[in-house]
């Protein structure tokens, strides 16, 4: 095959040597996608992002509802119409049924025909000023249904204004209105994760950074502190950008096969002296235990939250040292090396219980 190739002319070599060089770089790239190469860690939790999530979310849905409101008037309006032409249509065919079932004797016909010739040329001179009278409350009416259609195209886009309006700033609460149980809301993105650095074959130095939205959350304010917090989450739902660093800590590191939850628990009552709205942000340490891998210790957790529209958003962090839980850093032939000192971090979007 080596003289086959040799004995091709230099043009022929040339584009032959072309082809084996694209073969070749698509497998690496190919290789360097699968190892990771090209991901991106996602940036640490902050209150700002969070936020603006639930807002855009919220905003969203309140486009959907206009957008439903407006295709549910104009379906309204439809249907009258299409009501009265189907009305019309059947008088018809019910008088056009009536005429052929009595159709009478020819001399009554014809008397009736010359009575309506000559009721008509009696009444022409009356009827002409009243057909331009029709005419002209016609031509008014025509002219007006523009004008009507983008008075009521206005007010709908008024109405959806007042009622976005409404939501974006709506009145703020007591404390005391808020008193009761807090838990996970549907709205917004709410999580419990990592980051840890770490050094992987072809690819170097790099954050992993795992997150599982599995989690429950309960709060309770009594309206003039926040009296107790628990966080659980299920480690056997981490994910990260790697799937074998997350199948590995199912066996090693972590071990979520054999400590499948890390539960946080509040030790400490938050005072709430004001409720922090129009962008304020409440920035807090809060004392409590972390339970990980079978060891629980006390931890001390950095937080910031932010009250938005009948929704409390919550992000915090707290640096993990692994040999305080008695996880051994799960090295292979693929990491060369793991950090002893990593970030629990959570995002978290409550709303008050029914």
């Amino acid at each position: 095959m080596l003289s086959q190739i040799m004995s091709l002319s230099p043009r022929r070599l040339f584009a032959v040597g072309l082809v084996l060089a694209g073969i070749a770089l698509g497998i690496l790239l190919i290789i360097l996608w699968q190892v990771g190469l090209f991901d991106s860690a996602p940036p640490p939790a902050t209150i700002q992002s969070a936020v603006e999530s639930v807002r855009q979310e919220q905003q969203e849905q309140v486009q959907d509802s206009d957008d439903s409101a407006q295709v549910q008037a104009q379906q309204q309006g439809e249907e009258p119409a299409e009501q009265q032409a189907q009305a019309e249509a059947a008088q018809t065919q019910q008088e056009q049924g009536d005429s052929a079932a009595d159709p009478g004797s020819d001399e009554e016909q014809q008397a009736q025909a010359t009575a309506e010739q000559e009721a008509a040329s009696t009444d022409d001179a009356q009827e002409q000023p009243e057909q331009e009278q029709g005419s002209e409350q016609q031509q008014s009416s025509e002219e007006s249904e523009p004008q009507q259609a983008q008075e009521q195209s206005q007010q709908s886009e008024q109405v959806g204004e007042q009622a976005e309006q409404e939501v974006m700033t709506a009145e703020t609460p007591e404390l005391a209105d808020l008193a009761g149980t807090w838990v996970l809301s549907a709205q917004g993105t709410s999580f419990v994760g990592y980051r840890i650095g770490e050094e992987i074959a072809d690819i170097g130095t790099t954050t992993a950074v795992g997150r599982t939205g599995e989690i429950e959350v309960t709060l309770e304010f009594d309206g003039v502190a926040i009296g107790s917090v628990t966080i659980v989450a299920d480690l056997r739902t981490l994910r990260s950008d790697q799937s074998f660093r997350d199948g590995a800590l199912r066996t090693r590191g972590i071990e979520s096969d054999t400590y499948p939850f890390a539960t946080f628990v509040l030790t400490e009552p938050i005072p709430i002296e004001a409720l922090p709205i129009d962008e304020e942000t409440l920035s807090v340490t809060v004392q409590g235990t972390l339970d990980l891998h079978g060891v629980t210790n006390a931890v001390s957790i950095a937080l910031e939250g932010q009250y938005v529209d009948g929704l409390v958003v919550i992000v915090g962090s707290t640096e993990i040292a692994l040999a305080d839980y008695n996880i051994e850093k799960p090295t292979t032939a693929r990491v060369f090396s793991i950090d002893d000192v990593g970030i629990m971090e959570f995002q978290l979007v409550l709303e008050l219980a029914p």
